[in-house]
């Protein structure tokens, strides 16, 4: 199993800092998941990974071997490393097996090895097809398959899904992370989406800015968010204004304790809380006044006021304010207080 390091990794384009000192550690056999919003950095921090840039400063190891740093460039076809592009980027005058076995050296080029890379990812019965005749699911497979048949000890995969309708996108992630694991390979997945990256991730580092700015299992990343900006590309966030006092954040919706703040730290502070976690009671909670509700299929968003303060809260498919239009809120689980800053 293969490890993947990078230290203080630079790069500009154009006189622009892209990556200003990204420091990432992915252990053999795991999955990290780049996560992070269009131009923040992260399919650049994967082609320097794999070769296909030079980096202006830092480090990167692969193993414990330094294959990019001062003086030092190893080129993409020496690192072992599979790339999965996005969209597939298949060769559209080779056969599905002749896509395959392009990336083979020529010793290596066995139908053999063809069969049993397109077995794995459970395409056989596509060999003889060319990419115009293959649904958008079957290019990713046969791109994962073509990424597979050298054996690499490290996969990359820059947004392979995007072209991909969501049910397919979600059905296709499932698979190609139960086959990364069956070979052991250590792997890098580029998304912009929450739900794929935790869904598929052992770890994620969320970017921002050039930055990771954290970097974690996916549970720690989601629940205890580093910043507010790392709340917000993780998923839905609430903010609240609060006043801490030992332990507890006191808000307009309640008391609620903290989940990760500096121990001692009092004053004001604003807090995050997901919407999951702010619950429709019964007559019990914090009243709070329904403004609209929007239907979401599996669940409906209430945006509700509690004076001058507006929240959306998630509620069931089904659900209908009473007469009155006012519904009572209570606070399930904890929160992260970000203190001011400067």
């Amino acid at each position: 199993m293969t490890s993947i390091s990078a230290r203080d990794v630079r790069k500009a384009h154009g006189g622009n800092a892209v990556l200003r000192g990204v420091d990432l550690k992915v252990a053999g056999g795991e999955i990290a998941a780049l996560l992070g919003p269009s131009g923040c950095g992260k399919t650049t921090l994967l082609r320097l990974i794999a070769g296909f840039d030079r980096l202006d400063g830092g480090e990167i190891a692969i193993d414990g071997r330094v294959v990019a740093g001062p003086g030092a460039h190893l080129p993409p076809e020496k690192r072992r490393i599979g790339y999965v592009p996005q969209e597939g980027a298949l060769f559209p005058h080779l056969t599905v097996a002749g896509n395959v076995g392009f990336g083979l050296a020529r010793r290596e080029r066995t139908k053999a090895r063809i069969d049993e890379t397109l077995g794995l990812v459970g395409v056989s019965e596509l060999a003889g097809r060319y990419p115009h005749e293959l649904s958008g699911g079957q290019q990713q497979r046969v791109a994962l398959a073509r990424a597979l048949a050298p054996r690499p000890g490290v996969v990359v995969l820059d947004e392979p899904f995007n072209g991909l309708d969501l049910d397919l996108r979600r059905a296709i992630s499932t698979e190609v992370v139960a086959t990364l694991r069956r070979t052991g390979a250590s792997a890098i997945l580029v998304t912009h989406d929450p739900e794929e990256a935790f869904a598929s991730a052992d770890l994620v580092a969320v970017m921002h800015e050039g930055l990771i700015a954290q970097q974690g299992n996916p549970l720690a990343v989601y629940a205890t968010p580093a910043s507010p900006e790392v709340a917000r590309i993780t998923g839905a966030a609430v903010f609240l204004d609060a006043v801490i006092r030992d332990g507890f954040a006191e808000t307009v919706i309640g008391a609620m304790p903290l989940g990760a703040v500096a121990a001692g730290v009092n004053g004001r502070a604003n807090v995050c809380l997901r919407p999951e976690q702010i619950v429709v009671g019964a007559l019990r909670g914090c009243a709070a006044t329904v403004i609209d509700r929007s239907f979401r299929g599996d669940h409906c968003v209430l945006n509700v006021a509690v004076g001058d303060v507006r929240l959306p809260v998630r509620a069931p498919a089904a659900f209908e304010a009473d007469a009155s239009g006012v519904v009572h809120l209570e606070i399930s689980g904890s929160c992260v207080a970000f203190l001011p800053r400067g």
